[in-house]
């Protein structure tokens, strides 16, 4: 899997030459997530994570996470170089983070518990105390958790609850990324843009409220992107980008389309959407 995505950013990078180093950052963080040492684990009871489920909430929540503090430290520690070798801002503020964790300023087993649970205050206090933007801070932690996550889940950490009808993610309550359209019917699958599960959807319906009223969704597509589109909703100003497999081909790696059609995200940005607009239901 690790080859066929880094050849997807090669062809990308070769075919839209603007995206050249958003890709070769992708490419080291693929290669990063590939190497690393498995750092979380989830001591999930089944049966009464599933009754949560069915009240809307996902099956994860921060206090089942057990992580490895060691092996996310230096985890941690490789993912702020890979975005100080490919980034051309933010470096100080980067090194500001180096520097609080090699002093043991991050308590990551916290931060990362409370990204999970979509607690924010604990994040921004840290990055107030360390000098960084809480946005940076948040997507650092949010890469890493993502990136434990993933690896939770190839070890057969999954959702048992069928028919999950939100827009957020049944396993770690994430928003989706994008969205893929497959099969003769196009039926939509939607894919976690923090672990990467995916699930099933209704078509016409806003991921982010709930929205049904044909009359206030709607959708816009760009020059030069076949099979891709935005589906916007005109009540809540929330997007979402879909891809179809029927005419992009089959086994499309979701979250490279995302960063192949970054310029979508501009333009939906531009009109006034937003990507993220709703989460799930805090524990």
């Amino acid at each position: 899997m690790l080859q066929k995505r880094l050849q997807r950013l090669e062809e990308l990078a070769a075919t839209k030459p603007a995206l050249a180093e958003v890709c070769r950052f992708y490419a080291g963080l693929y290669q990063l997530f590939a190497d690393a040492a498995s750092f979380v684990q989830a001591e999930v009871d089944i049966e009464a994570a599933t009754a949560r489920q069915q009240q809307g909430f996902p099956l994860l929540s921060g206090d089942m996470l057990q992580i490895d503090t060691a092996v996310a430290q230096s985890f941690f520690a490789d993912l702020l170089q890979v975005m100080k070798d490919h980034g051309q801002q933010g470096q100080n503020e980067l090194q500001a983070l180096q520097t609080a964790l090699q002093t043991g300023r991050l308590d990551l087993a916290e931060l990362l518990r409370a990204v999970l649970d979509r607690d924010r205050k604990p994040i921004s206090e840290t990055a107030e105390v360390i000098g960084v933007q809480p946005a940076l801070l948040e997507y650092c932690l949010t890469t890493a958790l993502g990136a434990g996550l993933q690896r939770c889940r190839e070890k057969g950490l999954e959702s048992r609850v069928q028919g999950w009808i939100h827009g957020y993610c049944p396993v770690c309550g994430g928003l989706p990324a994008i969205a893929e359209l497959s099969g003769e019917e196009g039926n939509k699958l939607l894919q976690c843009g923090l672990c990467s599960s995916k699930w099933s959807f209704h078509r016409l319906t806003c991921i982010h409220c709930g929205n049904t009223d044909h009359d206030s969704l709607a959708y816009f597509t760009a020059d030069g992107e076949p099979g891709c589109r935005v589906d916007i909703c005109r009540k809540c100003s929330g997007y979402l980008k879909v891809v179809d497999s029927r005419e992009r081909g089959e086994g499309l790696m979701l979250d490279i389309e995302d960063a192949a059609t970054l310029h979508l995200d501009l333009l939906a940005a531009k009109e006034g959407f937003s990507r993220g607009k709703k989460e799930a239901p805090e524990v």
